[in-house]
């Protein structure tokens, strides 16, 4: 389209109303002419449902190229409204900048035909009342004055995090003829406007699996960038094919809606967003250490304060002897004082446990399987801790959430795995570890590393070398493991503290 079109009214008739038009008919067409891109079968049928439809809701798995088509779609629309806006909207700021935006700058740039306008970092100046831009999601208000003759698009990417005051904007804003909107984006909370469009006959909707990426298909790498069979087998094996994870990002289906769910998965999908102050607070500073109790189980050493998880260090197949040295190691290294040291003391860690003990490292030791400090509202200290972690994680509580780096994200969807019930006495309890590992694949022993960080002084063990005992039922309020097996039950056979 030329650029003489942009301040005047088009004429019914006219050459430019029939290339709108046609332009209209055929977004795949157009894409494929004027881009030079080439769709492939899941994004075609997402270019005509928006043809079709004014209300459009596409959930995914990872990689399957919903960037470059929301990118597509945008271009598509301004090109065939003219004149009209489309806006582009995500959880953050940052997403907005790195995703849709990059992808429509290259489509702009390599198309075999100059389609005009002027191409900035967050904006497609195209004329009056005619261009392509972002907002931040953060205020409905954002969301005012941007009617236009030809309509508006609004886009959404990491759907799944609107707010519903956010959509009532956008409804509002989108009441005109030839208005649209797009919501895109990993299924990962089952509520919200995201999920509620997939139970509502006024959008139309589709999913994208990870297993639907044509490298997938044909068991080679046809489009780069897009989801590989190899890749699916490594997440499911990082998260497990059973979890809430890896059902909302490689399948793209909502998780369970289940009001059981300790931590909700769009939690920690925030917690690895979200920005953290860089300086240390050496006052929260603390360290879990979760020991290794089975031959798979891992050995991890976790270190955060108050805004962020700041370290972890992993290991397999030691000692009981190198775990005690370790601990001193890495906690001398980050500053860490002993008694903010949180050292799982159940079963094998009880060996470290004492070691330290003897080395005058007066470490924390932390039995999972204790009575809790709030022993009215939780089973034991483990549904204590892991409750604590949840207040941490949790964006809509008065303070600052904790954020989870990136590159922890094996952690972060940990943290989303268990489940909660309640005890005969109205107890919050957490469901058994070895349920957890069956969904999961192996042992939550990152989440657990983490969870001991909030145990403040409650589960402390009084357990000291050389003290026996009989494998008996505690009574209530002892604190006092027996011997190495029946430490073990401890944390397993949760009903015994109740």
């Amino acid at each position: 389209m030329t650029t003489a079109v942009q301040d005047a009214p088009i004429k019914i008739g006219s050459d430019a109303a029939a290339y709108i038009a046609a332009t209209q008919r055929d977004p795949v067409g157009w894409c494929r002419r004027a881009l030079g891109i080439d769709p492939w079968s899941k994004q075609c049928e997402a270019l005509q449902m928006l043809r079709d439809n004014d209300r459009v809701a596409i959930r995914s798995g990872h990689a399957v190229g919903k960037s470059f088509i929301s990118a597509a779609m945008a271009l598509w629309y301004s090109e065939c409204h003219v004149p009209s806006y489309v806006i582009t909207t995500s959880s953050s700021w940052t997403n907005v900048e790195k995703t849709t935006w990059p992808e429509m700058s290259k489509m702009r740039r390599y198309a075999p035909y100059d389609i005009g306008g002027e191409m900035l970092l967050t904006e497609y100046r195209r004329g009056i009342q005619w261009g392509i831009f972002s907002v931040s999601p953060k205020d409905p208000e954002n969301f005012s004055g941007f009617r236009t003759p030809g309509g508006v698009l609004v886009i959404i990417d990491e759907a799944s995090d609107l707010e519903p005051d956010i959509m009532e904007a956008i409804l509002g804003l989108t009441m005109s003829g030839h208005s649209k909107i797009l919501m895109i984006g990993n299924p990962l909370r089952p509520s919200g406007p995201f999920y509620d469009a997939f139970h509502n006959s006024t959008w139309a909707t589709m999913a994208i699996s990870s297993y639907d990426s044509p490298n997938v298909m044909s068991g080679r790498e046809v489009i780069p960038g897009l989801c590989t069979a190899e890749r699916i087998e490594e997440r499911a094996i990082e998260w497990g094919r059973n979890s809430p994870t890896f059902k909302a990002r490689v399948l793209g289906e909502f998780p369970d809606g289940s009001d059981n769910m300790l931590i909700k998965l769009s939690w920690v999908e925030q917690a690895m967003r979200r920005e953290y102050q860089a300086e240390i607070d050496r006052n929260s500073l603390c360290m879990g250490v979760d020991v290794a109790r089975e031959g798979g189980d891992r050995i991890v050493f976790l270190i955060r304060d108050k805004y962020a998880v700041r370290y972890m260090e992993i290991h397999q197949h030691e000692s009981l002897m190198v775990t005690a040295g370790r601990t001193i190691d890495i906690a001398r290294k980050h500053n860490v004082q002993p008694e903010r040291v949180f050292i799982d003391d159940v079963g094998m860690g009880g060996g470290p446990t004492d070691r330290l003990r003897e080395l005058d490292f007066a470490v924390t030791p932390i039995n999972f399987g204790h009575k809790a400090q709030d022993a009215v509202r939780f089973s034991n200290v483990r549904a204590e801790c892991y409750w604590r972690l949840r207040e941490w994680l949790d964006p809509t509580q008065g303070g600052t959430p904790g954020a989870i780096p990136a590159e922890h994200k094996a952690l972060a969807h940990e943290c989303a795995m268990p489940l909660t019930d309640f005890t005969s006495k109205g107890q919050i309890k957490l469901e058994p570890k070895d349920d957890i590992k069956k969904r999961l694949g192996r042992s939550p022993d990152l989440a657990d590393a983490l969870a001991l960080t909030f145990s403040g002084r409650g589960g402390v063990s009084v357990w000291f070398p050389g003290e026996g005992a009989e494998k008996r039922k505690p009574v209530d309020g002892e604190d006092i493991a027996p011997d190495e097996k029946a430490r073990n039950a401890m944390i397993d056979n949760e009903e015994a503290w109740n």
